[in-house]
């Protein structure tokens, strides 16, 4: 009797153990990591901006709405018309999620005052959000919330 109450006992403590053990968390795969990274598309991006060579700058933007030609004209006649100059700027910080990606950058730009019409400088934060497009990241938006300057239009009154 002992015996078999030992081969009891013995079973129930291999199966605790083996139960245990169970099946291996499944992996996650890692993300893929491409290359250039998020944060260089937007260096280039802005380099290219600097150097006002929008041709270049057409590699790392989504753009659907526009080919090349027509990026080019679109952002030539932008800096002009706003006497747009990039200084400088800084990456302040980059957050990579699935298929999406965010830079923080600080820009100091020349440009004409909407307000007062005179060439002004201006150190503003701007982010860029990136998406993956045919395994590249590409800037699909950018958008100033710190220091920008407030889009003011003239109102015309009934008369």
């Amino acid at each position: 009797m002992r015996k078999s109450y030992y081969a009891v006992i013995a079973a129930l403590m291999l199966t605790a153990i083996f139960s245990c053990v169970g099946k291996p968390e499944p992996e996650i795969p890692e993300r893929k990591i491409l290359d250039p990274s998020p944060t260089k598309v937007v260096e280039e991006l802005l380099k290219a901006w600097q150097k006002e060579d929008f041709k270049r700058a057409f590699k790392y933007v989504y753009a659907p709405y526009s080919d090349e030609d027509g990026y080019v004209i679109q952002m030539k006649n932008y800096f002009k018309d706003n006497q747009i100059s990039i200084i400088d700027f800084h990456v302040l910080g980059t957050q990579i999620y699935d298929r999406t990606s965010i830079v923080i950058v600080e820009l100091k730009t020349k440009l004409k005052s909407l307000k007062t019409g005179l060439i002004t400088e201006m150190t503003q934060r701007s982010q860029y959000d990136l998406g993956i497009f045919e395994d590249e990241w590409k800037v699909t938006a950018g958008i100033c919330f710190e220091n920008c300057i407030e889009m003011e239009k003239e109102l015309k009154g009934d008369e």
